[in-house]
């Protein structure tokens, strides 16, 4: 779907007006190529110039301009990381070009979300009533898709490693999940794509897993600081977004599938999807909220 739908009401949050959001990410594609070409020691002050002027091109301007603090702010932050990142382990962003992909694609979950209420504290995403139980979902057997909880205190962690050692197909190597407080909507893409994904895939792959969902912004400022490449604002911090394991599949011949799942959601307007490597971030376009809502009552309901 090349533009973004026209406003709608979505429980208070208007949508963008209409954007031709696949010429923005050809934009971003295009850019991102060409940091790359430009990296390597001594090569800051040419990748600042080279974002500056480009992001200054029409092709930016419908969404940067809808950042929460106006294009010039956004264009600020956006040299800020560049600044400021350096390699690691555990960012998702390998190198300069792929942070700034990273940032410029999470720039249409901002532009869909700034409006809405961020969760700011830990203790904001528990006691929240507008989330739903994953846990309590589990159990009553209404989740496709899998996840594990994010292990506390040194034994669990411990107990974690020898399990993934000892069986390493068994699930992928991530951290877990911190919150198991989701909006329903989101649960409902999840199921969605969990479903396509269990229909489509080789035999024997295992079901859809999810990585993380709602997040606190306490929690996004704690993760900037341990090294990951975590957007502020971020859609995880509305709770429309999740991420979905992406590079575990491939032992079983089915990450191409989940890939092109992901895009194909994302080009009928469903969901913006950004490419992270290990795994795939997708959050939900308000367009879909009515939609995805409707299908989540229907799960209770069956």
């Amino acid at each position: 779907m090349a533009t973004d739908p026209p406003d709608t009401d979505h429980g208070g949050l208007k949508a963008s007006r209409p954007v031709d959001l696949d010429a923005y990410r050809f934009a971003v594609s295009q850019l991102t190529a060409e940091v790359d070409l430009k990296s390597g020691p001594g090569s800051e002050s040419d990748i600042e110039a080279l974002l500056t002027a480009r992001t200054a091109e029409t092709e930016f301007h419908p969404v940067l301009e809808c950042a929460p603090d106006g294009k010039d702010a956004a264009l600020a932050q956006l040299l800020s990381e560049v600044r400021q990142y350096r390699p690691n382990d555990r960012s998702s962003a390998s190198d300069v070009s792929g942070l700034v992909r990273i940032y410029l694609l999470s720039q249409i979950d901002a532009m869909w979300w700034s409006g809405a209420d961020t969760f700011e504290t830990d203790e904001d995403v528990v006691g929240s009533t507008d989330l739903v139980s994953m846990e309590v979902l589990r159990r009553r057997g209404l989740l496709h898709f899998k996840y594990r909880l994010q292990a506390r205190g040194l034994m669990g962690r411990s107990r974690d490693w020898a399990f993934r050692r000892l069986m390493p197909r068994r699930q992928p190597h991530t951290a877990g999940i911190r919150f198991t407080h989701a909006r329903p909507e989101l649960i409902a893409l999840l199921n969605q794509l969990a479903q396509e994904f269990a229909a489509s895939a080789p035999p024997g792959t295992p079901a859809l897993w999810v990585t993380s969902a709602t997040r606190s912004v306490e929690h996004q400022r704690h993760l900037r600081e341990l090294g990951y490449a975590a957007m502020i604002p971020s859609a995880h911090c509305f709770g429309f977004a999740s991420d979905v394991e992406m590079r575990w599949f491939a032992e079983f011949g089915a990450d191409r599938i989940l890939a092109e799942l992901l895009l194909e959601h994302q080009r009928s307007g469903l969901c913006n999807v950004i490419d992270e490597g290990q795994a795939w971030h997708v959050c939900i376009n308000p367009a879909a909220v009515g939609e995805l809502r409707r299908a989540y009552d229907a799960l209770l309901a069956a």
